[in-house]
């Protein structure tokens, strides 16, 4: 497609992933749960496998199960020109998934509900890996994390995140895909948008802006690199 850095295209990526987004199941000799959410119950026909998909779901291909996938926590937008250390993401996307239930001395999910963790699999056993069961999610369980995370860049007027990479949670990703309100304000510069459109949410006030100071930077050739003049004279 052609390049609309700010003609609407970072809406259709968000809408695209509420519909396409999947990602292998967490498998049994994996040792942590994952939260219960409201999204957890939604699964899809696995797709063709990448070569670097998850060794558990090639195995799981190759002994003839089909599992269900199952929708991410988070949507990543990130510049196709960018470099991204993506286990050091995860991690901190990890961390920002529970840091507010850790804060609050809660548990993501309900020992009354999960069953416990089975002892992971030994090396070079020929056990088959599977999926954990999906439990039913009560009511009192649904409380979905609403996530803004990314570089925070703020001025006098704004507040949004970088756009080179931004994350956000599942329940922020689908309300912009459908929201209406949303659907008409696509066009402008998509990382100051998408800042409105997390102002515009109905539960704004609970949505955590996770503002990290991420070591992100232009390539030194890119003629965008801004050196101060103390810098100059020690070059």
């Amino acid at each position: 497609m052609a390049e609309n850095m700010n003609g609407g295209k970072t809406h259709t990526f968000f809408s695209w992933a509420s519909i396409h987004a999947w990602v292998p199941p967490i498998y049994k000799n994996q040792t942590k749960r994952p939260p219960l959410f409201s999204y957890s119950n939604y699964t899809a026909s696995p797709p063709s496998l990448a070569p670097h998909d998850s060794s558990l779901a090639w195995q799981d291909r190759l002994h003839g199960r089909s599992t269900s996938w199952v929708r991410p926590d988070y949507i990543v937008k990130a510049d196709d020109d960018s470099f991204v250390m993506l286990a050091e993401l995860e991690a901190r996307l990890r961390l920002e998934l529970h840091a507010k239930l850790a804060s609050h001395g809660e548990s993501p999910t309900s020992s009354s509900s999960v069953p416990s963790d089975p002892a992971p699999t030994s090396e070079g056993s020929s056990t088959i890996p599977q999926p954990l069961p999906m439990a039913s999610i009560p009511g009192n369980l649904v409380n979905d994390p609403l996530i803004y995370w990314g570089y925070l860049v703020t001025n006098r007027l704004h507040k949004f995140m970088a756009g080179e990479l931004y994350a956000l949670s599942w329940s922020l990703v689908e309300w912009v895909a459908k929201d209406t309100s949303v659907k008409g304000l696509t066009k402008g510069a998509e990382d100051k948008q998408t800042a409105k459109w997390m102002k515009m949410h109905p539960r704004a006030s609970e949505l955590r802006w996770a503002g990290e100071r991420c070591w992100i930077y232009d390539h030194p050739r890119a003629g965008t690199v801004f050196v101060s003049s103390a810098a100059l004279k020690t070059l």
